[in-house]
């Protein structure tokens, strides 16, 4: 074999005319751009959103590391393995096309390539070799993604993916451009052969094919096989804004003006505003009819493409495979959407969405955990979609589950939805903890949250925590009568006027204490107080429990095993959802059981980034609504399952959901549910008590 410097081969050998092929180029552009611009036009008929209008080099990172380091697709291991193999391999081929097209098309006919003028042919030497190569392996890599995603598809079958022809005839066109590109090789070389067959060695184990025929059927055959191949592709490209292929820029363009802030962040309208400007005829709150929608939220339903990731994950899908899902909630709103623009009705002439795109209490089975958030690979905020359409059930359609309905009255009326705001007083003056007056300073202002307040049993996590940070000579005190419920609950179920009034006053409470630290052992405050009070002008240096167990722990002031401990304990961790996948504090909590003595910790099937609800999120603390398994008994059935007696959290909620299960179940001898904080007490104080179970 001459030396590889040398290498190079004929260019559009046996096609003489090319223009047709340019022509079709061209018509294939044209129909794509028309695809495109009728997308695009759509997403601008949506409302306008500023927010995702700013921040570009940020924005600009995240496209990059969503495109070129798939990081949302690389967190299914099998699908992840055959996207990176068909996408990187892509690349590969359109690069190489690329460059083969400029030295056909564009320096040869102007002659640069002639050896008495520049010279310049890039498709040669070490060029060629790495390109010629690296096609071909791009090209196997394709045709084994394909096999694998059709193999998923059609044997495996998950339940998750929906039924449809469209996938086959995308996979199908795919490999028809690949394998007729690999015969338009094996041709070639058939015909004339190649002095370099190992830079083409598919095209050469291909080539024996053909060892039949003579030069005018080889270059025959050639001449079909290449117009074949183009025309798939021209079509590939025609195609791209009508089926799945349009991914390929509806997913990075998503990507690019994805929400760059924190997840529990919410957007909102100024409801005291709104209900002094508007007429009654004119109040507008979340999403009613499709038309309402902003532009970056059809995107969003543009972007879906029915992967099945998110239902994977969802609890709420887990518990009823029959009712409700997220790619069923973007799936049917982008029904609603296309029908409504189709039929061409005027705005008011539209159907609402609830009623006719799901009935009314598909919107309520969501536990808002974001574990659908977490794994899309296209980037779409399901939950906060959602939240607007549970929005406007509530404040324009005047609709909500009865059992929430009571519990927000009961809010209204008493500053929070479990009980009298007397008895968070007369437990506070119980436990002798110190009360911050208006005006007064302390290191940390303890936020206890309503649901460790109002329940007898869970007192025991705020005592045992309080006592930490006695033994720890912490400088800290409570709010007293002044802590009103947060407003998560309001805020989770759309009542968006009481949360909003919560949270105005309570900002202007916390703020007349002077602190360094607001802690709370709740998930769902920490998320409204360090993110959503934000919005109200309070910005408050906001940390979890298990944060600041863990920061005792590491500074030497906690140290677990002077008591009598958890030792001999199987211990699993469960993640809440708005402590995990919402704040991304995954392992402050799992050092801290790290540095218990003499136990046993193990992950549950779902753990970290998905982990499986406790059932209580979205607002179904205040609710039952009665369909499917429920979800607290399949965590605690993996809990089981992984050989532990102890499941410790770090979440009021969660720990009450969680024991409602263990007996449910009938694990009450073999298994306990038990707050990180009563854990490090048990272990590092000496005379702690009994935990709450």
């Amino acid at each position: 074999m001459p030396p590889i410097s040398e290498a190079q081969r004929e260019l559009m050998w046996n096609i003489p005319h090319i223009w047709p092929m340019y022509l079709l180029f061209v018509i294939a552009l044209g129909v794509c751009a028309w695809g495109v611009y009728k997308r695009v036009m759509s997403w601008k008929r949506g409302k306008g959103d500023s927010e995702r209008l700013s921040d570009w080099g940020v924005r600009l990172k995240v496209l990059l590391r969503e495109v070129f380091l798939q990081k949302q697709v690389r967190n299914s291991a099998y699908p992840a393995v055959f996207h990176c193999l068909i996408f990187y391999s892509f690349i590969v081929l359109t690069a190489t096309t690329a460059i083969l097209t400029v030295q056909s098309d564009v320096i040869h006919p102007l002659g640069l390539d002639n050896p008495e003028g520049a010279d310049v042919n890039i498709f040669r030497g070490v060029v060629y070799a790495l390109f010629s190569i690296g096609s071909e392996f791009a090209g196997l890599f394709v045709l084994v993604g394909l096999a694998m995603a059709a193999y998923r598809r059609y044997v495996k079958k998950p339940a998750t993916l929906p039924d449809g022809r469209e996938d086959g005839l995308v996979l199908l066109l795919i490999a028809g451009i690949v394998v007729t590109g690999f015969l338009i090789e094996g041709l070639r070389i058939a015909a004339v052969g190649d002095r370099w067959p190992v830079l083409s060695f598919v095209g050469y184990a291909v080539s024996p094919l053909f060892a039949g025929l003579d030069a005018a059927g080889a270059r025959c055959a050639h001449v079909v096989f290449w117009w074949l191949h183009a025309v798939l592709a021209f079509a590939w490209i025609a195609l791209i804004p009508y089926t799945k292929f349009f991914h390929m820029l509806s997913l990075p363009t998503n990507a690019f003006f994805s929400k760059l802030k924190p997840r529990g962040e919410l957007q909102r309208q100024d409801i005291e505003a709104i209900m002094e400007t508007a007429e009654d005829d004119e109040l507008h709150i979340g999403v009613q009819k499709p038309g309402e929608f902003t532009w970056k939220q059809r995107l969003d339903l543009d972007a879906c493409i029915s992967c099945g990731r998110c239902e994977e994950v969802c609890p709420a899908y887990m518990s009823d495979k029959d009712y409700f899902s997220p790619r069923q909630l973007v799936s049917r709103l982008k029904k609603s959407l296309d029908e409504s623009a189709a039929a061409g009705k005027k705005p008011e002439e539209v159907a609402d969405i609830v009623g006719e795109a799901f009935d009314e209490e598909f919107v309520w089975h969501c536990r808002t955990c974001s574990a659908c958030m977490e794994v899309c690979p296209a980037l779409i905020d399901h939950v906060d979609t959602l939240m607007e359409i549970r929005r406007n059930e509530v404040l324009i359609q005047g609709r909500m589950p009865e059992e929430a309905a009571a519990a927000m009255r009961t809010f209204e009326t008493g500053g929070n939805p479990l009980g009298p705001q007397s008895d968070r007083t007369e437990w506070i003056e119980q436990a002798k903890l110190r009360v911050v007056a208006p005006g007064e300073k302390v290191d940390v202002l303890y936020w206890i949250g309503c649901c460790v307040t109002f329940d007898p049993q869970k007192h025991k996590l705020a005592e045992d925590l309080c006592r930490l940070m006695e033994q720890c000579g912490v400088d800290f005190g409570v709010l007293g009568e002044d802590e009103k419920c947060c407003g998560d609950p309001a805020r989770v179920l759309g009542q968006e006027m009481l949360f909003q009034m919560a949270a105005k006053e309570q900002v202007e409470l916390i703020k007349q204490r002077e602190f360094k630290t607001l802690l709370t052992g709740c998930p769902h405050c920490y998320n409204v107080l360090k993110h959503e009070y934000k919005q109200f002008g309070g910005d408050f240096n906001v940390m979890h429990h298990s944060e600041f167990i863990q920061k005792m722990i590491a500074e030497g002031k906690v140290k677990p095993g002077a008591g009598a401990g958890a030792k001999g304990k199987k211990l699993v961790y469960h993640d809440p959802c708005y402590l995990g996948r919402y704040q991304k504090i995954y392992d402050a909590p799992r050092e801290v059981l790290d540095a218990l003595p003499g136990v046993t910790v193990s992950e549950m099937a779902n753990n970290r980034t998905k982990s499986l609800c406790c059932g209580a999120g979205g607002g179904h603390y205040f609710m039952d609504l009665k369909r499917g398994e429920r979800i607290n008994n399949l965590r605690v059935q993996q809990a089981h399952d992984a050989g532990a007696d102890t499941i410790v959290t770090g979440c009021g909620f969660c720990l009450h959901m969680l024991q409602d299960s263990i007996k449910l179940l009938n694990y009450d001898e073999s298994l306990r549910v038990v707050d990180i904080a009563s854990l490090t007490a048990e272990s590092a104080l000496p005379a702690a008590s009994k935990p709450a179970e």
